[in-house]
């Protein structure tokens, strides 16, 4: 057994799946290596050979298929935030993409599919993809299947990164009446949200018609309040409103983190305080719709 891990360049994605299939333990797939390399670098991760996705054209390019916005999982946050397609059909997305932090190096190397495998409770891209009922397409030995990414995120045993490989995320694009709002709490520009929230408002007749909520950072996994707020559906918004709304979301964060980035029950309060705001900014620009 070789004392130094191993590189693998595959050509396509079938030549990808072979190889992981025909794997054992220890393979690791990597692209942006935003996400992978820390680990490496902290001796958290040791693998023993890196399947280099980098360039496989399968996993690059957004474009519209089968009324859904299809993003390819290489797309990096500087294309989410500059794609024509992506800011006229999904610009939850677009501005989530805008907050990450990191600078322009994040940017331009971290993707759409390594923020979802790794499912970094503090990142900014989970809570719009879940707010907009995304799915995400996964490659495998057994072949390729469609799932619900709230779903994928209840599924310990996905093998993503290891033994399958996610190649794209599919959306349903955003109701051109829909309003839309991102809201993160950070200690400077730079850093991981301390809470955040995604909200999708659509209004009928001047009161809430729909109305789609999920927090995160503060717990392990973002947690969609969606039904715990649906007493606003069917009202105008008010103050009363978002007090309601805040109140719930904060009670829906039932196991709060704490770390550096704040005690456990400040970020549960804070992540009612988002999506708060978060919903206060989509009511804002649903109404404006309704004006125009």
């Amino acid at each position: 057994m070789s004392l130094y891990p191993q590189f693998a360049r595959p050509r396509s994605l079938a030549e990808a799946t072979q190889l992981l299939a025909g794997l054992s333990t220890g393979a690791v797939v990597i692209a942006g290596g935003q996400e992978l390399m820390p680990s490496i670098n902290y001796g958290h991760l040791m693998p023993s050979i890196y399947i280099d996705i980098g360039a496989l054209p399968e996993l690059k390019g957004v474009g519209l298929a089968g009324g859904r916005l299809s993003i390819g999982a290489l797309t990096v946050h500087r294309a989410l935030q500059r794609d024509s397609l992506i800011a006229e059909h999904a610009p939850l997305l677009a501005y989530a993409a805008s907050q990450v932090g990191g600078g322009w190096q994040v940017h331009n190397r971290g993707t759409i599919g390594g923020n979802i495998v790794s499912m970094h409770p503090l990142y900014d891209i989970l809570p719009p993809l879940l707010a907009m009922d995304a799915e995400v397409e996964i490659a495998a030995e057994a072949g390729p299947r469609t799932v619900a990414l709230a779903a994928l995120m209840k599924d310990t045993a996905h093998g993503l990164g290891s033994q399958a490989i996610l190649t794209r995320v599919l959306l349903p694009p955003l109701r051109t009446d829909a309003g839309w709002g991102y809201e993160k709490l950070k200690n400077t520009a730079g850093s991981y949200a301390s809470a955040n929230a995604a909200a999708i408002v659509t209004l009928a007749g001047g009161r809430i018609d729909t109305l789609r909520v999920v927090v995160g950072a503060a717990s392990s996994l973002p947690i969609d309040v969606s039904g715990a707020v649906k007493d606003c559906v069917g009202q105008a918004w008010s103050g009363a409103l978002a007090e309601l709304v805040e109140a719930r979301a904060a009670a829906a964060v039932a196991e709060p983190l704490s770390d550096h980035q704040g005690d456990g029950a400040w970020r549960q309060a804070m992540a009612g305080v988002m999506a708060r705001r978060a919903v206060n900014a989509a009511v804002v620009r649903a109404k404006s719709f309704s004006k125009g």
